[in-house]
Parts: C-alpha cells; structure tokens; sequence
C-alpha cells in the first residue's frame, strides 16, 4: 500500500512595518548632489538662502527662480555632506520644481520629502502574543497586516491532516463541523488521534480564536477551520485518503488548503487532484518536508501548489537536531528551486492536547503560518485568484540570502511578509533582470496591481534624469506585459522605473539597471597591406573598440587566403584604440597566410576585418623554449595520471619560441615505440607560443595501449625539447 509520509514534527517542551504614504510636506524636496555643491555656514546644518553659498550656477539660477527659502543639510555628523532638505513657498508647485532639479547634471537623485506614518499595528491580548513567545507573528509583520485586516468567517481553511481537537478552549467557534469528514475511519467526526496531535497544531497556527485574552493567536483570527482527516493516529496516510480529502475540500468551496505532509515519490492521481482543486481556484499550500534535501516532495513540488520550507527566529535554515526516518539526515528544512516561499518553522507556539498548549518545530508548522496569510489576502479581497493570491505571497517576501549564503535561491523568494503580501498595490519589474544587456525593442514584464491600483507609469531614466514615457496605464498587470521599449536611438546603462500608484494615495516603485547596447564594435587592422610580403615578428597595430560595452577582441592567423582554421596569436579582454593589437612571430612560415581581427561587444555582436600577405622567412630559427611561471617543468602533461575512465585524452603543454616542424614520441619502459606524430610549424603543436596538443592512449596502430608508465619525447628545430613520464590506466 502506497502511503504518504507526515511531514515530521519534533515537539520540543524546551518593529512593526512601515506604511510610506504619499503625502508629502509642502514646499519640501530632498537633493542629493554628485559632488560638494552646498557650503553652509559654519557649525550650521539648517540656514536661510542667503546665507549660503551654491557652487555651481545652475544650481544657483534654480534657487532664484523658485525663490529656495531655507536649507537643511542631512547626515552631516555621518560624514555624508551632499544631501539637503531643500524648502520653498507653500504656495509653489512642488512637483513642478523637483521636475526641475531632477533634470540638473549636478543632481544624484531628488524626492519629494513625504510624509511617513506608522502603520496601525493591531496587538491581540492572548498571553501567549503579548509576552513573546509568539515571534514568528512579530517576524512576518503580522500586527500590520491585522491593522488592514483580520479576515472573515466567510474564508473557508481547509486542514488535511491528522483530525482537529475540536473542544480546545482556542479553537471553539473556529471550526466547521458540519461539513468535516474523516476518510481514514469513514465517518463524520474528524477528531484528532494522533499522539502528537499533528492536525490540532496546524490549525492553532492557521486560525486560533485570537483577542479572547486566552492562550495563543491565530494567523487569521476569523477564518473558519475545515478538518479533514486523511491521516491516522501514527501520522500516516493513503495516497487514496489524501485524493478523496482534497475533492471534499474543493466540493465544500475551500478558499485555501493546508497539506502539511508529503512523499518523495510523485503520483500521477495525487497531482490530477491537486489541478483540478487549483482549476477551482483554491490556494493549495504543502510543507517542503524536514529531511534535509533538495529533493522533491509531492504535493509541494507541483507547480500549483505553494511549497513551503522553514527558516528559525533568526531567518536562517531551520535545523531542528535528531535524525529524520526516511532521508537519515539531521532533520532540518528541506529546500530546493521548487520551493515557493519560507516561514517560521522553528518554536511555533500553538495549541496541543486538551486545553494545552506547546513549541513544535517542522515545515508543517511552517506551512500553516503561510496558509493564514493567504486566508487573510483572501479577506481583503476576494476577487483575487488563487495564482494572485500565491504571486502575493513570493513577491512581496523578505529576502534573506544574505543570511543563507549556502542556500541562495533555494529558500524560495524570502520569508513570509505578511503585511506587505496584503498592501493594496505591488510593483515588481522581473524581465530584464538587474544588469541585462538589451537593444532594440526590448519587452518589459513584471506586475503591477492591487487592491487599489489605480495606474502605472513605465519610464526610462539615465544618470537618474527621465529620458522617456514606455508606457501609461490603468490596467493592472499580474506577472505579465507592462510595455515594450525601443530602445533603438539610446545606448549605455539606463533605469527601468515602474510607479505604480492607488486611489488610496498609495504609491510603489520598482527598478532595474541594464545596459543598452544599440552599437556595433569596430574592427580595424591598420597597418598590414594586402599582398605586401613581411617576414620576422610583425608588430600588428590598429582598433578594436566599441562606444560603450567592449568586450574583447581576438587576433588570429591562417594558411592561405581563405583558410579553413585558425590559430590564435593573442586574446585580450581590453579595446585598443589606434595601438598595438598583437606581436606575430612569423619565423619559419612561407607562403600567403592570411590575419584575421575579430572584435566583441558584451552582447556577442561582433566586427571582423581579414588581411591576406606573403611571409617569407628564408633563415632557420633557432630554438629556444620559453620558461614557465610556478613549479610547473618547462613542459608537462595533464591530467597525469591519464584514466581512460575519466578522460578522453592527454594534453602536452609547453611553449615554442617560434614555428618549427615539431614531433612527439611515445615509448613504453622497454624502449619500443609505442606512439608518434607530427605537427606542421605554425599549427597547434609546432605554432609560437603555448601548444597543447593531445593524445588518445592509443598506439600506432589505433588501439588502446595497457596500463602503466610510458615515456614521451618532444622533439622541436631537430632538437630533444623536453621528456616526461606518462601514467596510463584504463
């Protein structure tokens, strides 16, 4: 019998947010200058026009024509003396004006100076709350998220999981009964036998009776709790169970469902059902697991269903001790890049046996805490979809890379925000990434929506001053088009800046920096003539640039006027304009040879110019081989030893002074040859400069040759260049 395993749980008995309004002080903007532009007068950080002196006329001539009445000076005891309230008439048009400043070379960035309250932090009387104990509602900024809601008896939680202790002092009046079921005995009574009762915890956490004075809080103090029971009193159940309690859920109009359990394995029945609940728009949550993998639990891993990993107090991975029964690991959070979002998982306070109440850690108690938030969102609006109730959830999470370096992108968006999850509008630009080089007519995707969202304005800056309108609309837009930018008559690095604004007087903004790259680089070999005969080291001038974005140039030679291949003569990840490109040693090369410049933009577009000329090199070289850096000999052969298992060849590397007919012999202990071949001067092998020429582990004849040590032998200008051991196993 297939079963699906319970999400682990140990039990151990061991600032609010701010809402930025739109409101501003009249009169008042706020500039940040490039450089020093403002002298106040000493050992004063606010003063009247005239008492200061501006460096720069424009500067100047804009303080006159606004008639700049008073300047404060910001964070002058940081050490940060460009940045400045600046104050004007009541009477002006301030907007106006900072359009103004914004426009000023000399001005880094420049604002409005608006007003900022705290948002009303709503704080329940239950002990539990009120001393503490109950972090993790303080870490997702839940107190916030209750000033704007605290849901609805209309929001209908659905609880797959162990039962429901229904007669907890903390859960009366919070669960329906009328439509509970338990598909593990087959009965209407969905009680909570588990010995840890697993289904009492989690429902605690999504929804218990909160501001009562008792116990501890619910995420969402009034949605009401569906228990149904798809696992038995040792935590386990049927993937059968688990399909039939799902289409109970969504057959009693389950708003969101908590699945706070899971297996290894996929099901194809298991993830039908979960299409068709999300086809009925219900917002399905599942708990990553405790097993310390990256590997995929189901239902969490579907894509349409929010999985759910664990962080601590701290907002680190959450790692709880003891050995999880199915991974043998130290159990800690599961993560992965299927996972969607991550929340406290570690000392989650809720409620237990009888009227009892206990710590328990796991990414079931984590998964909860997300199930109420989206119980909440669902509240404050009820229109939304289930995908938008979701995108809310990740896009508007707290990132916390920077305090799981080894877990980076495996965490899901960030922690649980739920306050900003329920703010009225969201901006959020997400193609092209930060520093994406772009050309031409570029698509802008992102959202930009809410409760309240009234419009959107897209807009393109450079050195923070406003170029161009993409686009204007009153439209909202979840994770999908926002505008198209032809970006074709610009180039260097521009700002993509989405504002999105509310009927509230709300306002979000979103950015990204990308480099715009509308030019093509140039490529020129400046002083090699066509058909004119050289001989020796030729110095190779010319350019290899571009306006903006260079990224390399590559100078390269070939036998013949339209050669098959090439070989490099130097690489360079710099632009050379009118200069040296590159030193070619054309000792032993005769006959037409033809050089080749390719230059490269960071976009791959490329520029490329060939000359073809006559070598004539008459005298014989002499050898000489070039000394190498580090303990490296002068040549070596890698990897050594050669495991015909592992590798498809060995590489002879060494360094000639110039081009010469080169061989290499292979002999085993005894002295026979086993092995031999030879390169023409100028190619790989017998070329100027580093070789690295490979072979096979094959003799003369085209078979393998045994395991043990082989010698080799390079021979350059008829002259031994180096010997060595070679190591060969198979």
């Amino acid at each position: 019998m297939r079963r699906a395993f319970l999400c682990l749980i140990i039990l151990l008995f061991t600032s609010p947010v701010f809402a930025i309004l739109q409101e501003f002080v009249p009169g008042q903007i706020i500039v940040k200058f490039k450089k020093p532009v403002v002298q106040m007068p000493r050992g004063l950080t606010i003063a009247r026009t005239k008492r200061i002196t501006f460096k720069v006329e424009s500067i100047r001539n804009l303080n006159a024509r606004n008639k700049l009445q008073k300047v404060k000076q910001l964070y002058r005891a940081v050490g940060a003396p460009n940045q400045y309230v600046f104050t004007f008439s009541e009477e002006k048009d301030i907007k106006k004006i900072l359009r103004e400043y914004e426009k000023d070379p000399n001005v880094e960035l420049v604002s409005l100076n608006t007003i900022v309250r705290a948002f009303a932090a709503v704080n329940p009387d239950d002990p539990y709350f009120s001393n503490g104990t109950q972090y993790y509602l303080t870490n997702i900024a839940a107190p916030n998220a209750w000033g704007m809601t605290t849901g609805t008896n209309e929001t209908l939680l659905a609880v797959l999981d162990t039962g429901i202790n229904y007669n907890h002092v903390d859960l009366q009046g919070k669960v329906n009964l009328t439509d509970a079921y338990d598909f593990v005995n087959g009965d209407a009574d969905p009680w909570d036998d588990h010995s840890g009762v697993h289904g009492t915890t989690v429902s605690g956490v999504i929804a218990a009776a909160t501001n009562n004075g008792v116990g501890v809080a619910g995420v969402d103090w009034n949605g009401k709790i569906l228990p149904i029971k798809v696992l038995d009193g040792n935590g386990e159940g049927t993937v059968a169970n688990i399909i039939e309690g799902i289409e109970w859920a969504v057959t009693k109009g389950a708003d969101v469902i908590n699945m706070s359990f899971g297996q290894y394995s996929d099901s194809s029945t298991l993830r039908a059902a979960c299409a068709a609940a999300y086809a009925a728009n219900s917002v399905l949550v599942a708990a990553a697991g405790n097993g310390n993998v990256d590997t995929a639990t189901y239902p969490a891993y579907y894509s349409n269903v929010l999985a759910v990993a664990a962080v601590d107090r701290d907002d680190e991975r959450s790692v709880w001790g003891g050995i999880d029964p199915v991974t043998g690991k130290v159990q800690a959070s599961n993560y992965g890049t299927w996972v969607g979002v991550a929340a406290p998982g570690t000392s989650i306070y809720t409620t237990y046996k009888n009227n009892s109440y206990t710590s328990s850690n796991g990414t079931s108690l984590a998964c909860p805490v997300v199930v109420g938030v989206a119980g909440l969102i669902k509240a404050l609006n009820p229109s939304l979809t289930n995908r938008q109730i979701m995108n809310k959830i990740t896009s508007e999470a707290d990132n916390i890379d920077a305090l799981n370096p080894s877990f980076v992108g495996l965490l899901g968006s960030g922690r649980l925000n739920a306050y900003r999850s329920l703010l009225s509008i969201g901006a959020n630009i997400s193609s092209p990434v930060a520093g994406a080089y772009i050309e031409g007519s570029t698509a802008i995707s992102g959202t930009a929506s809410g409760t309240n969202f009234s419009s959107y304005a897209l807009e393109a800056l450079q050195n923070n001053t406003f170029i161009v309108t993409i686009e204007t609309s009153t439209a909202s837009v979840e994770g999908g088009l926002l505008g198209t930018w032809d970006s074709t008559a610009y180039n260097g690095d521009h700002t993509i800046k989405l504002k999105v604004f509310s009927s509230l007087g709300l306002s979000e903004e979103a950015s990204v920096l990308v480099h715009v790259d509308n030019a093509a680089p140039e490529a020129v070999i400046g002083n090699l003539i066509s058909g004119e005969t050289l001989s020796g080291t030729i110095i190779i001038t010319g350019e290899a640039v571009h306006s903006y974005y260079f990224n390399r140039y590559i100078l390269q030679y070939g036998e013949g006027a339209s050669p098959t291949t090439f070989e490099t003569i130097t690489e360079v990840y710099a632009s050379v304009e009118a200069g040296v490109l590159g030193s070619w040693k054309t000792v032993g090369l005769n006959g037409e040879y033809t050089v080749k410049l390719i230059a490269i933009d960071q976009m791959g577009k490329t520029a490329e110019q060939t000359i073809t000329i006559n070598l004539q090199n008459s005298a014989t070289p002499t050898k000489e081989v070039e000394a190498q850096s580090g303990n490296l000999p002068i040549t070596y052969a890698l990897p050594n030893p050669f495991d015909r298992s592992i590798y498809s060849g060995i590489t002879f590397n060494y360094n000639l002074d110039a081009n010469f007919l080169t061989k290499i012999y292979i002999f085993d202990l005894n002295g026979n040859l086993i092995w031999q071949t030879a390169y023409v001067a100028g190619a790989n092998g017998g070329k100027s400069g580093a070789n690295n020429p490979a072979w096979d582990g094959t003799n003369v004849y085209g078979y393998r040759v045994g395991n043990g040590v082989y010698l080799y032998q390079i021979v350059a200008d008829n002259r031994v260049l180096a010997r060595g051991k070679i190591i060969v196993l198979n």
